[in-house]
């Protein structure tokens, strides 16, 4: 092990420790778009597969991902808004306001670029647009900008977190330099980004989460209230950060909270009408009718309950998961305000949304980013995240793998492979929580005039 340095040792003056973190980001996720390049080929044929059931050729190839058929199915291609069905030509976009806006503004830089004749296809039948071969070329290049703005994304969040750590550490002695590249390079370097880069919107939420943590740790509270308020409109998992967050400071630092949670409520009360405005009635009941249909599900301990022929209703399902959901979220912001510490924000956040996962309806291959940067910032232990994400990695491709009928036997018998997959993932899950707890209690409290200080960022 290499030994403290010296007084005359100087850092490189360009390759500094935020450098190597987003060089390190930009070569992971380049090295995920170059493991996906065969699965563009031929207009993407292997996206379009039906055979032998829909997408199975691009499960069973681990070329599955949401981005093409949502170019090419939902009248993105046609510039159609989502959460319209242009008179019933196209099934209803259902998304958030932030990702229905990205996917516009995506597809309208693909039509810019590739000159597409938008008049004429919409003069077509639906049918052949939708398997029309320049449409697929346009999804090409829509999944590959989705891919490249979410790296962007998380490269600018990356930042945002790593100069709020070295400010937060500045007038401590070396190594407070490095302490970004130690904390944050787990996240940067994340098998998971390589797997999942390109496979759906997810990294834009797991960005805005970043950078709300960012600018709390910044001692910017109401930046972080709307950050995080635009997360939550994205995806409805950034709320469990905002809950823990408040929690932890809520005792210490009520006047932070305060700030944070009514910028944090503005920027939700203002999204929330915004997509009433602009969306249709099915945009906005269609997810929670089939959530509450248990319609879709994967990755769960339903899952596999039905893999191993326990049909529980929904009627059943439903409820109990409600139910849990409330015991859980009640239990953790007591005991995340009684903690008083909101360096344990990543930490509770983990668990809380870990919890409400492990007990939801499903477990879609793109959730493992949601609990990436909580695990990262709450527990920067690489052999502990490393043994997480192989758990998580073994999950998407057995849950791939399971919906293209690759590993299924014949028959009615339950598929071994992705049953262990889902176990491995629930008892992974479990025990990193416990090794956050047991990191947890070997750490120091913070003093009282630290208030923006994130679980171990920078340390």
């Amino acid at each position: 092990m290499a030994g403290p340095v010296g007084d005359r040792a100087r850092p490189s003056p360009w390759w500094t420790p935020v450098r190597i973190l987003l060089a390190t980001a930009a070569i992971v996720a380049t090295l995920g778009l170059v493991v996906k390049a065969p699965c563009a080929v031929d207009a993407g044929d292997r996206w379009f597969s039906e055979k032998p059931v829909d997408g199975g050729a691009s499960y069973a190839r681990l070329c599955a991902s949401e981005l093409p058929s949502e170019y090419a199915t939902t009248g993105l291609a046609e510039a159609v808004t989502p959460w319209s069905d242009a008179d019933g030509r196209w099934p209803v976009n259902a998304v958030s306001l932030p990702v229905g806006a990205l996917q516009s503004a995506t597809a309208a830089v693909v039509h810019a670029v590739g000159g597409a004749d938008l008049d004429a296809r919409a003069a077509r039948d639906a049918t052949a647009v939708e398997h029309d071969r320049a449409v697929h070329r346009e999804a090409v290049a829509y999944t590959g900008l989705v891919a490249l703005g979410s790296l962007l994304l998380l490269l600018l969040a990356l930042l945002a977190l790593a100069r709020a750590s070295l400010a937060s550490n500045a007038l401590r002695p070396w190594p407070a330099w490095a302490r970004p590249v130690a904390a944050l390079m787990p996240l940067a370097a994340s098998p998971l980004v390589v797997l999942l880069i390109g496979v759906g919107w997810d990294l834009v939420g797991v960005a805005l989460v970043a950078a709300g943590l960012a600018a709390w740790t910044a001692g910017r509270a109401r930046v972080a209230g709307v950050v995080l308020g635009v997360a939550v409109l994205t995806a409805w998992w950034p709320a469990t950060v905002l809950v823990a967050l408040a929690a932890t400071a809520l005792v210490r630092h009520g006047a932070a909270v305060g700030r944070l949670v009514a910028s944090a409520g503005l920027t939700l009360a203002f999204g929330g009408v915004a997509a009433l405005a602009v969306a249709t009635g099915d945009a906005v009941t269609e997810p929670v009718r089939r959530w509450l249909a248990h319609e879709g599900g994967t990755g769960s301990l339903w899952a596999v309950m039905a893999e191993l022929g326990l049909d529980v209703p929904s009627k059943v399902v439903v409820p109990t998961v409600i139910g849990l959901w409330a015991f859980v979220a009640s239990v953790t912001f007591l005991y995340a305000a009684r903690s008083a510490d909101v360096t344990q924000t990543a930490r509770y956040a983990f668990v809380l949304l870990a919890a409400l996962l492990l007990t939801g309806t499903t477990y879609a291959p793109g959730y493992a980013l949601w609990l990436l940067p909580l695990a990262v910032l709450a527990h920067p232990v690489w052999r502990d995240l490393l043994w997480w994400q192989a758990a998580e990695v073994f999950l998407v491709v057995a849950t791939w793998w399971h919906l293209g009928d690759v590993t299924k036997p014949p028959g009615d018998g339950a598929d071994v492979v992705y049953v262990v997959a889902i176990a491995l993932h629930v008892v992974a899950t479990v025990w990193l929580a416990a090794r956050m707890q047991l990191s947890a209690a070997r750490r120091p409290v913070p003093a009282p005039e630290q208030p923006y200080v994130v679980d171990q960022l920078g340390r």
